[in-house]
């Protein structure tokens, strides 16, 4: 049975939201994070847009740092295993020679598979690290700036933008960010054909959320049957208009994790 995490945590960055609530306001979300955090029970903002803002904020606070006390969990039961098997095992003079750590014969080709596996994934994350140390960040900044003609230029790439930059090819590649710049460049909506008029950003561009719904086609102006381009609808729940202060936020635990930079990761 899986280890219930006892309580979540609420940090410093989220009064930012909170304090744009009334007290009312506030007091509905607080209480609505409890059964939230236990039973995964959504409460119903519909009629306050910046009430649903703040709980999805603060409920994806509360879904990482369920998943780190998750895979920390699991990492201890394994710790705690190896000790205990590796104890027994010399307690009962079992030959390390002839068996693997949990006293059983190893299976020679499944070994030699493994052992395969792990030099091919050596390898892979060769390539990466030497991608990842070898960033063009001025590449993807230009990138940027001939392409998004409808959107503030980017004039300064601080550390913060590199380190974003850094962050999403990980996951994805330069040909990612071209077209992630290209569907930005043909959206109405984030060029600022919308009821708030907002349009997106460099940084909100490439914040790894907002790259994925991008690159989805979330944006994407839609066509309608007499050939006018329809705008996409904004969602319910305004996640995609938390401001890039807001998405500056250090909203869960892990250090490894990505930090946003530049407003926008």
């Amino acid at each position: 049975m899986a280890e219930q995490n006892k309580g979540f945590i609420i940090y410093y960055d989220n009064e930012i939201i909170v304090g744009r609530l009334s007290d009312d306001e506030a007091g509905k979300l607080f209480k609505s994070l409890f059964p939230y955090a236990t039973e995964r029970i959504k409460p119903n903002f519909e009629d306050s847009p910046a009430l649903a803002m703040a709980f999805d904020v603060l409920s994806l606070t509360i879904d990482r740092n369920a998943e780190w006390y998750k895979q920390k969990c699991e990492k201890n039961r394994e710790n705690i295993k190896k000790r205990w098997e590796k104890k027994h095992t010399n307690e009962y003079g079992c030959n390390k020679t002839n068996t693997n750590e949990y006293g059983r014969v190893p299976n020679k080709e499944k070994e030699k598979e493994k052992e395969k596996e792990k030099e091919k994934n050596k390898e892979k994350n060769k390539e990466k690290e030497s991608t990842r140390e070898n960033i063009d960040y001025q590449q993807i900044a230009d990138m940027y700036n001939a392409t998004c003609v409808s959107f503030p230029q980017l004039k300064v790439l601080s550390d913060k933008r590199k380190k974003a930059i850094k962050a999403r090819l990980n996951t994805y590649t330069v040909e990612d960010f071209k077209r992630l710049f290209e569907m930005a460049e043909g959206s109405s909506f984030l060029k600022g054909a919308n009821n708030r008029n907002w349009s997106a950003t460099f940084d909100w561009l490439i914040a790894d959320g907002n790259m994925a719904k991008v690159l989805d086609g979330n944006y994407q102006d839609k066509q309608k049957s007499s050939g006018n381009r329809e705008q996409p609808k904004e969602d319910k729940y305004a996640d995609d208009w938390i401001p890039d202060y807001m998405r500056g936020m250090n909203t869960y635990i892990p250090p490894e994790e990505d930090i946003w930079g530049g407003g926008g990761e």
